[in-house]
């Protein structure tokens, strides 16, 4: 039997790992809450409202899963620590549980971590599994996007392209219903929503067009399809990369990263020796791929007018994320590979093998299990 991971939230735990913890002292509460069933915008709102604040209040270093168990902290700006004994009752649809608070001097915003820890689930004949995860942690992780990245039926994706190309009408149907049945021009959904796909609807029930409900939705909303989108064309790129045996090999006129983030653009004279670092087994520098945007960050034009045509299949404008554009961003470039910050771990118990580690913010445990072989079940495919 081959390797699945268990469906089942028990089955995917994550634990964020934080790049400072408070230290006491300052006008944020930070509050460490373990969720269940839940969004971490949906805790954000239910937090903002707890603590009578706004949501642009509330601050955390990343998004953790929905249908999974996931432990982070959140900042609340003047949040007052006796107001949580509501949070519960306001997300009666999931779990929440506050394990601590504490307070410091500055908001948490996106990027405000180190890593996260998983632990998950495993069935079948794992026994060739070490050695699999062994041969990963040698060469690294390609560092790709999970189809959780992309919205349910890739509907993130397709708010992102429907919003950069000006069709804010699309756009707004496909928040409202991820699956694309519902079109602009039927008859409104009735119930509550949360979050940005609530703030939509409210807009449109009291007769705002669709870019009013866009703009109603939120920056985090824009942000969110905006980062879909980049996420797409990094991806492509790292397919292409990989698929010319690329992703541990530099050119002149690349640009490249250090193990500690720091970028660099790839000079001749020093071409053998960064490729030297790349290697398998060295993992001290690592070839990137853009997340377009305004960011200066760029490789040569050779190099840049080659990833543009690596992910013209995608879809995806590059000009939606210049200055002005519907999907305005700063961009960055990400790494095609990652090393695990923690190596991997196996157990097992009467029911389950359990595999734990360590990555880097920003990648997906999911791109790990399959990299090693194991199959995911239907609800984390996208």
């Amino acid at each position: 039997m081959s390797v699945q991971l268990l469906a089942g939230a028990k089955n995917f735990q994550v634990i964020e790992e934080p790049a400072y913890l408070p230290n006491g002292s300052g006008e944020h509460l930070y509050v460490d809450i373990e969720k269940e069933g839940l969004t971490t915008d949906q805790v954000a709102e239910a937090l903002a409202k707890a603590c009578g604040k706004k949501e642009r209040d509330v601050g955390y270093g990343g998004r953790k899963d929905r249908h999974a168990v996931t432990r982070q902290w959140f900042s609340v700006h003047f949040g007052d620590e006796a107001k949580l004994a509501t949070l519960a009752e306001r997300l009666p649809h999931g779990r929440v549980q506050v394990h601590g608070v504490s307070r410091h001097a500055n908001k948490l915003r996106i990027g405000h971590l180190a890593g996260n820890r998983f632990v998950l689930g495993l069935t079948g004949d794992t026994s060739g599994l070490a050695e699999k995860l062994a041969r990963l942690a040698h060469e690294g992780i390609r560092n790709r996007y999970g189809p959780q990245r992309f919205g349910i039926n890739g509907s993130t994706l397709e708010i992102a392209k429907a919003w950069g190309a000006g069709n804010a009408e699309a756009a707004v149907a496909r928040m409202i219903d991820p699956t694309g049945a519902w079109k602009w021009g039927d008859a409104l959904p009735s119930g509550y929503r949360h979050g940005p796909e609530g703030h939509a609807l409210g807009a449109l029930r009291r007769g705002d067009d669709a870019a009013k409900a866009l703009r109603v939705a939120g920056e985090p909303l824009r942000k969110l399809v905006a980062s879909a989108a980049q996420s797409a064309v990094f991806n492509a790129i790292l397919d292409a990369r990989e698929a010319g045996g690329l992703l541990h090999t530099f050119r002149v006129g690349d640009m490249g990263c250090t193990n500690r983030g720091a970028p660099f653009l790839v000079e001749a004279d020093a071409l053998d020796d960064t490729n030297r670092r790349a290697a398998a087994g060295v993992l001290d520098a690592f070839t990137t791929a853009p997340m377009p945007g305004t960011s200066r960050m760029k490789p040569s034009p050779e190099v840049d007018a080659q990833e543009r045509q690596w992910s013209a299949h995608t879809g995806v404008d590059w000009s939606w994320f210049a200055d002005g554009g519907a999907l305005e961003s700063p961009g960055e470039r990400r790494p095609l590979v990652v090393p695990f910050r923690a190596a991997p771990e196996l157990r097992s118990d009467e029911t389950t093998t359990w595999v734990s580690f360590t990555l880097p913010s920003g990648s997906y445990a999911t791109a790990v299990l399959e990299q090693v072989g194991v199959a995911l079940p239907e609800d984390r495919r996208g």
